[in-house]
């Protein structure tokens, strides 16, 4: 017997027993009970919901595992979003209450974290210690009733997938067959392009088999894209890409927003251990609350290639009753029907709007065919050409194929599922965590881990994204491959730089060590591991190299005999300590004088204000309670307001400051015509700077120019390319196809001429052809043109000309030098011509039929013999 003591914030102790037990179930072959007086937790539960302080702790102090559990909790409210609701068929209820989710961590044990739930005086949730991750679960989820006991404890290591053989045979627990794969490829690469938004009415749509045509083009394109690489994805080609110059994540935008969903099915299964609906819906809360915990845990403390410190905030939970299945609403739920394979049973989640989450998952009880675990959508970062789906991914219209017709429907495709339930046995919290974090990683965009080198198994297992379902006791088991981490880090490019993928992100209150902002619980912030940590006084988001060196290492706190952090403030020094009272950590500026260390803190003092109506920000502008945010009409106790085109201004007078009296419109005028700011001559707007009542903006030029949201070329594109235009080309084109016809000849017609009379009038390099003609010659007397043409194709073929003077071919070379460059046979050089002297070229035989004084026609012969080169 081994005694177990609970310590509150309250003082009082509680002992319980602990027994050595053996195994459970098909997966959990060893646990420990724990018992307690769950009355008296269940008190002090209540009075730290009911105290003022936001951080009144619950201390759990008990012996299991071997090992002492020093527990420290409390309230956690770090995953949901501030305008979280919960959902029932009774309504909306902002005010749910959720103040049974806790966290917290073992003081003695360094880098420790616990997370779960206290309900009617029984913790639940997970131990994460150095070295070991341990679970508390109630006794009654597996059916132990009866017993003196109500909470169990094991160790993850003593959790084994019996099925996992029985899932390889199906390509894995999240629905990898072919057949769901090609199914969900041909959906997410069958997106149908959507006119760009604008201030114009757009209501009009094309039918199916008007756009069929084009929806298959766009189709084609993306499967290949999509399929090109999909079974090769994580090779060293694949893998290419331009170095990202701004990797790390926004750090105000990092939280992706959930939407979970919770069927019939659960709040069935549930109900089988849970006696009324309040401790149904309270349960369910608590499952969500861990799930997405554990999987923070492993995002959180995952570097995707320089993106860092993504996690998951829930904004919405709906939790489906019994009582959506009725036969009078049940019509209403799709999710009532036994009978739903996985791939349908994501089709339905995906037929609803949820352009408002990052992400949108369905937690069921269902158990699903092949040792299914779940199955999700997987993201792509190929941007338009590619398949749609994952995170951020928009309400949008996809082809089907259905009974052979081509059928379009709206879905959203950032959506997702997993069942607790699976060969008739209910799943442990391992394994389905991983599910959630395995479905998650298909949303990111990493399909399953391929290569070899990216699922080595053996001792150290597999990694988050092997194709079949881990226990999660293996060191592999709750990590990325390299392989994974790349293409996520693909997809978190695309959408935080805004190339092809929306980014939906949220700005995340809560503090994460490691982006170099000390924020609430932390003492310093260097950085997220040793290489951005460039200080000596406080220890990086990674601490493990510290404690493999025996260091009381913890993550974003000074380091021992340390007395500040450079992190904190500009008042420290490198070498920890504070710099001497009076040094200067804030020179003067506009509206605020300079501000001097203390002497006793790493923080710059607020600095002194100067006082208001202070001119700044060079003239245009005066302080208003130490900002630089007032207009200079201030200072004349007057308004600022604009001068627009309605007060006949031109563009260069629209970006000139201009102030009225208070409230008297008709009083505007510039500062330059205003006598009591004769002592400033009149100000500018400074470039960028709105104008003309914010319809335009000051240039550099300090003219008001319109605002163009779209621009010049957008709206030409918009209107020659747009859907309308082209569909009525398309329908002018079907119904006159006479006139298309009459204009294809009509078109052959005028170039033949345009060919006709431009060949006339242009030169040539073959000295046997007639010059060519001018065009004003043409315009004076057409017909000689076309009668020249004519008369050319009207003359007997031409002879050959006159012998080659000379000695005759088969005559011996005349002795002496050459006059008259190579031989016969031989060319010249490119654009010159074998030339003689006149005296000793015969003159050609002229025939009665000339041309005009530079062409002649010879008869003899019927092939045309040239000299030196032959010309075009």
């Amino acid at each position: 017997m081994i005694a177990i003591r609970l310590l509150f914030i309250f003082p009082f102790v509680t002992w319980t027993t602990v027994e050595s037990t053996q195994r459970l179930n098909e997966y959990i072959q060893y646990y420990e009970p724990l018992n307690y007086n769950t009355k008296k937790v269940h008190d002090n539960h209540l009075r730290a919901k009911r105290s003022a302080e936001s951080n009144s702790y619950v201390h759990l102090n008990f012996h299991a595992q071997r090992r002492r559990f020093n527990i420290r909790l409390k309230r956690d409210t770090s995953i949901f979003s501030k305008n979280f609701v919960v959902e029932t068929p009774d309504g909306e209820h902002p005010d749910f209450d959720m103040s049974h989710v806790y966290e917290g961590h073992m003081p003695d044990e360094l880098g420790s974290v616990v997370y779960g739930s206290i309900r009617n005086g029984i913790f639940e949730g997970k131990i994460h210690t150095r070295n070991q991750t341990y679970y508390v679960e109630r006794t009654h989820k597996y059916g132990l009733k009866d017993q003196p006991y109500h909470s169990i404890i094991y160790s993850e290591n003593d959790v084994r997938d019996p099925y996992t053989a029985k899932r390889e045979d199906h390509i894995g627990g999240c629905a990898g067959t072919g057949k769901i794969l090609q199914w969900m490829q041909d959906i997410s690469t069958s997106a149908v392009p959507e006119e760009r938004k604008s201030y114009k009415d757009d209501s009009e749509k094309q039918s199916d088999s008007e756009t069929k045509e084009h929806e298959n083009m766009i189709r084609r394109k993306r499967s290949t894209a999509f399929t090109r690489n999909y079974h090769n994805i994580y090779t060293r080609d694949a893998q290419q890409y331009t170095p990202y110059s701004m990797k790390e994540t926004n750090t105000e935008k990092r939280a992706c927003s959930l939407y979970i969903q919770t069927d019939t099915f659960l709040w069935d299964h549930i109900r089988n251990y849970e006696l009324s609906d309040t401790n149904i819906r309270e349960e369910i809360t608590s499952l969500v609350s861990q799930h997405i915990k554990a999987v923070n845990h492993i995002y959180e403390n995952t570097d995707f290639d320089g993106f860092r410190g993504i996690k998951f905030v829930v904004q919405r939970i709906k939790i489906n009753d019994s009582r959506v299945c009725e036969p009078r609403v049940k019509r209403a739920n799709p999710f009532c029907s036994p009978n739903i394979d996985v791939s349908n049973f994501l089709n339905l989640n995906s037929q609803f709007n949820h352009d408002d989450f990052c992400l949108a998952y369905i937690f069921t009880y269902r158990d699903f065919s092949g040792g299914t675990l779940g199955l999700a959508w997987v993201a792509s970062a190929s941007g338009n050409i590619g398949a749609s789906g994952g995170i951020c991914e928009k309400y949008k219209s996809y082809t089907e194929n259905i009974a052979g017709r081509q059928v379009q429907t709206k879905r959203s495709l950032n959506t997702g599922v997993i069942t607790f339930v699976n060969y008739n046995s209910r799943v442990p919290p391992k394994v389905s965590e991983l599910t959630l974090a395995h479905e998650i990683g298909h949303n990111f965009g990493s399909p399953h881990d391929y290569p070899k080198e990216c699922r080595p198994g053996g001792a150290k297992g597999n990694y988050i994204m092997y194709a079949s379902a881990t226990s999660g006791d293996r060191p592999h088991n709750n990590k990325f491959s390299e392989c994974s981490i790349h293409n996520i880090s693909a997809v978190l490019r695309a959408v935080f730089s805004n190339e092809g993928k929306e980014n939906c992100f949220e700005k995340d209150d809560g503090a994460f060590c490691g982006n170099k902002i000390v924020e609430d619980g932390e003492e310093c912030d260097c950085g997220y591991d040793e290489k951005e940590c460039t200080e000596l006084c406080c220890y990086p988001k990674e601490v493990g190299k510290f404690l493999n060196l025996g260091e009381p290492a913890l993550p974003c706190r000074l380091r021992p005999r340390h007395e500040c952090s450079p992190s904190r403030g500009p008042c420290c020094d490198t070498n920890c300590h504070y710099v001497n009272k009076g040094t200067l950590c804030k020179s003067e500026s506009d509206c605020t004088k300079q501000s001097r260390c203390d002497g006793f803190a790493a923080e710059c003092p607020p600095p002194v204000a100067k006082p208001n109506r202070t001119i700044c920000n060079e003239g245009t502008q005066v302080c208003w309670n130490g900002e630089c945010i007032g207009s200079i009409c201030q200072r004349y106790d007057m308004e600022e307001c604009f001068l627009t085109e309605e007060h006949l201004a031109k563009p260069e007078q629209m970006c000139e400051v201009a102030c009225q009296d208070p409230g008297k419109e008709n009083t505007c005028r510039s500062t330059y015509v205003i006598s009591k700011m004769k002592n400033i001559s009149g100000i500018k707007l400074r470039p960028g700077s709105p104008c003309n009542d914010f319809k335009g903006y000051c240039d550099v030029f300090q003219k008001c120019r319109a605002v163009d949201a779209e621009g010049p070329l957008a709206r030409l594109k918009n209107l020659l390319f747009n859907q309308k235009t082209l569909m009525t080309i398309k329908q002018w084109v079907t119904s006159c196809w006479w006139g298309v016809l009459l204009s294809v000849v009509a078109f052959a017609i005028v170039m033949g001429i345009f060919i006709k009379c431009c060949a006339v009038h242009t030169p040539s390099s073959n000295p046997r052809r007639a010059p060519a003609l001018r065009i004003t010659d043409t315009l004076r007397h057409p017909a000689d043109t076309l009668r020249r043409k004519r008369h050319r194709h009207q003359q007997p073929p031409p002879g050959p000309p006159p012998p080659y003077p000379g000695p005759r071919p088969s005559a011996p070379p005349a002795p002496g030098p050459s006059i008259a460059g190579p031989s016969h046979g031989y060319g010249e050089g490119r654009g010159h011509y074998n030339r003689r002297d006149k005296a000793q070229q015969p003159p050609p035989t002229r025939n009665k039929n000339r041309v005009d004084d530079h062409a002649y026609i010879y008869n003899k012969g019927t092939v045309l013999e040239m000299r030196g080169k032959a010309y075009a």
